[in-house]
């Protein structure tokens, strides 16, 4: 899988992350403007934590069969794409891990829908586990 695939996969939740940090923030310069600031500071904080929690679950490192489970490509092909760098290894050489934001998504895979868009009911359901 391209580079370009792995990423359009995950710009589309980074891209909804990013309007919604954006419109949180927007709402609390209103706030402020109107003097509701203990409202503003809820909202900075929702957005502030929507993107750590963003980074985070990006940088997470995944086993093999996690790495798997997510992506729809197999074990084996996961591995032999560690093996070769074309996905950077967060483990050691004995046990390889794939962070979730370097994980490429085979078209069609859980967490897709038809339309190549991810399905957010799966994606937030998947961190609540």
């Amino acid at each position: 899988m391209s580079r370009s695939g792995r990423q359009s996969a995950l710009s589309s939740v980074d891209r909804l992350i990013s309007r919604l940090r954006t419109r949180w923030r927007t709402e609390a310069e209103i706030l402020h403007r109107r003097g509701a600031d203990e409202q503003a500071a809820v909202l900075e904080s929702c957005a502030s934590e929507l993107e750590q929690e963003s980074r985070l679950f990006s940088l997470e490192a995944l086993s093999l069969g996690q790495a798997e489970e997510e992506s729809g490509f197999s074990y084996s092909a996961l591995e032999k794409m560690v093996r070769s760098g074309r996905i950077p290894n967060a483990g050691s050489p004995g046990q390889p891990r794939v962070r979730r934001g370097d994980l490429p998504k085979k078209p069609g895979a859980a967490g897709q829908s038809s339309n190549s868009e991810p399905d957010l009911a799966e994606l937030v359901l998947a961190g609540k586990r």
